[in-house]
C-alpha cells in the first residue's frame, strides 16, 4: 500500500486538504490514508471528491472568482472565528494526522487549523512571515523569477527557476544554476535561503518571487505552497521533482522537527 514505506505510514491516518485543485485532490488520493478536502463554496465538487472522501464547502477567506455553495456539500461561511469553530466542531472528531494546503490563499488556514488541531502542518508564523516578506515593485531592467524551494527538516533545496515572461526554453533552463550566472546565482540562493531561514519553515514547499539584476538579488513577495498546476507538472517532467507529491507527502515521512510532538 502506498506510504507503507514512511515511518508511521499514510493508512488509517487522516490528511486534511484545504483549498486543493483538482490534480492535487488527485494525487491526495493516491496517498492511501483518508482525505478531507475544505473549499470555498463554488469549488467542483465531483471533479474534487472521490466516494469516501469528506468533502467541506466553507468560506475560509477572499475569493473574487467564488459563487453560491454546491448544495451536496456542507456550506459554512467562516470569518476567523466561524473558521475556528468549524475546525473545532468538524475537523476535531476526524483527528486528523496533517492539515495542507498547496496554495497560498489556503496556507493560512491550513497552519491555524493544524496548530488549533495538534496535526501536522506549516506553521503560523511561519506562513505569515512569508505572506509578509518582500517589496513587490519590480524595478526597470529586473529579472524577475519564481523560484520554487521545498524544505525538509530546516534544510532549504532551490528547485527550479522559472523566469517571467520569457517563451519555452530548454529544460535546463529550469535549472537554478543554469538560470543565473554564478554571481547572480549566489545572491538569489543567500536571499531564498535567509527568508526561509528567518521565516523558520521547517518543511514543505515555498514560492518565492525574485529580482534579480548586476550581481543583486531581492525578494518579491512569498508564499508557503506550490505553483500552479501546470508549473507543476512542468517542472516535475523538466527536472524529475514532483513538487505535488513531495509536498502531500513530507508530513507522514515525519523528519525530525515536524511530528505531531514536535514544537510549532
Amino acid at each position: 500500500m502506498v506510504g507503507t514505506d514512511t515511518p508511521g505510514g499514510t493508512v488509517g491516518r487522516t490528511l486534511v486538504l484545504i483549498d486543493a485543485t483538482v490534480p492535487v485532490a488527485r494525487a491526495a488520493h493516491g496517498l492511501g490514508c483518508r482525505v478531507a478536502l475544505v473549499q470555498r463554496p463554488g469549488a467542483p465538487v465531483h471533479e474534487l471528491a472521490e466516494d469516501h472522501t469528506d468533502y467541506y464547502s466553507v468560506d475560509f477567506g477572499p475569493d473574487p472568482s467564488a459563487h453560491a455553495p454546491d448544495t451536496a456539500a456542507h456550506a459554512t461561511t467562516a470569518g476567523p472565528a466561524a473558521f475556528a469553530d468549524f475546525v473545532q466542531s468538524v475537523l476535531r472528531p476526524l483527528d486528523p494526522w496533517a492539515v495542507l494546503s498547496l496554495t497560498g490563499a489556503g496556507a493560512l488556514p491550513a497552519a491555524t487549523a493544524a496548530a488549533l488541531l495538534g496535526a501536522v502542518g506549516a506553521p503560523v508564523g511561519a506562513v505569515r512571515a512569508l505572506a509578509a516578506a518582500g517589496d513587490p515593485e519590480v524595478a526597470a531592467g529586473e529579472l524577475v523569477l519564481r523560484a520554487h524551494t521545498f524544505t525538509v527538516d530546516g534544510d532549504h533545496r532551490w528547485i527550479a527557476a522559472v523566469p517571467e515572461g520569457r517563451p519555452a526554453m530548454p529544460p535546463e533552463h529550469l535549472l537554478p544554476e543554469r538560470v543565473l550566472p554564478p554571481e547572480e546565482h549566489r545572491a538569489a540562493l543567500a536571499a531564498l535561503t535567509g527568508l526561509l531561514d528567518a521565516a523558520a519553515l521547517p518543511a514543505g514547499p515555498a514560492l518565492v518571487r525574485l529580482a534579480v539584476r548586476d550581481g543583486r538579488a531581492r525578494v518579491l513577495t512569498a508564499a508557503h505552497g506550490t505553483g500552479t498546476d501546470d508549473e507543476n507538472d512542468l517542472i516535475r517532467r523538466l527536472t524529475g521533482f514532483d513538487l505535488t507529491d513531495h509536498s502531500l507527502r513530507w508530513p507522514f515521512g515525519a523528519p525530525a522537527g515536524t511530528d505531531r510532538e514536535a514544537g510549532r
